[in-house]
């Protein structure tokens, strides 16, 4: 585990950093290294087997449906990667030629490749286990994995959404000192509550 965090971390500051930093279009590096980090980091952390090989191939298929969607919201919903006051201090560093849209798909990608290595390995774990604890039969095999699926999923949204939330507390400030002074719908649609929207 600590190895494939390792390798992550590594690609990451390595390769994926830099590349945008010398211009190249983070949406095109973050897609080229999450698949990189998605089979390296998978590997090294759970080991050659069917098991691996079917969580990988699972992230892999689920992340391009990911990069889809993302950009598909982040396109509809007008968002130009102006939410934060980082993507204004990257102007003030020198870094001001960089695309913030696709910097903005870039770190949602990366946050989905992390909870996708989470769900498949523990999905393929659920089943393989399920087997070899009798459980032959495709259909209950099926619907078994379904039904833990199910669980996992809504669990993991709400702790993705307290994990947004606890990250931008600053922002739930803003509605406790609004008072009325700006309509909430106004504030909704603003770049920074709707990028952090978005992004949950």
């Amino acid at each position: 585990s600590i190895l494939g965090l390792a390798a992550s971390l590594l690609i990451l500051s390595f390769y994926t950093v830099p590349a945008i930093v010398h211009g190249s279009p983070p949406f095109f590096v973050a897609c080229l290294y999450a698949f990189i980090i998605a089979i390296l980091s998978l590997t090294v952390a759970h080991g050659f087997s069917k098991q691996t090989t079917v969580a990988l191939v699972s992230t892999l298929i689920t992340l391009a449906l990911s990069l889809g969607l993302s950009q598909f919201f982040v396109y509809t919903a007008k968002l130009f990667g102006l939410g934060t006051e980082d993507a204004y201090t990257l102007s003030l560093a020198g870094l001001s030629d960089i695309d913030l849209r696709g910097l903005l798909l870039a770190g949602i990608i990366i946050g989905i490749l992390g909870v996708l290595d989470d769900v498949t390995t523990a999905q393929t774990a659920t089943i393989k286990n399920l087997a070899a604890a009798g459980v032959r039969d495709f259909k209950k095999l099926y619907h078994a994995g379904k039904d833990v699926g199910r669980e996992h999923i809504v669990s993991l949204v709400n702790t993705l959404a307290l994990a947004y939330v606890g990250a931008s507390l600053p922002l739930l400030l803003l509605f406790s000192v609004n008072d009325g002074q700006v309509p909430y719908w106004i504030i909704l649609n603003g770049q920074m509550i709707t990028e952090e929207i978005v992004r949950t």
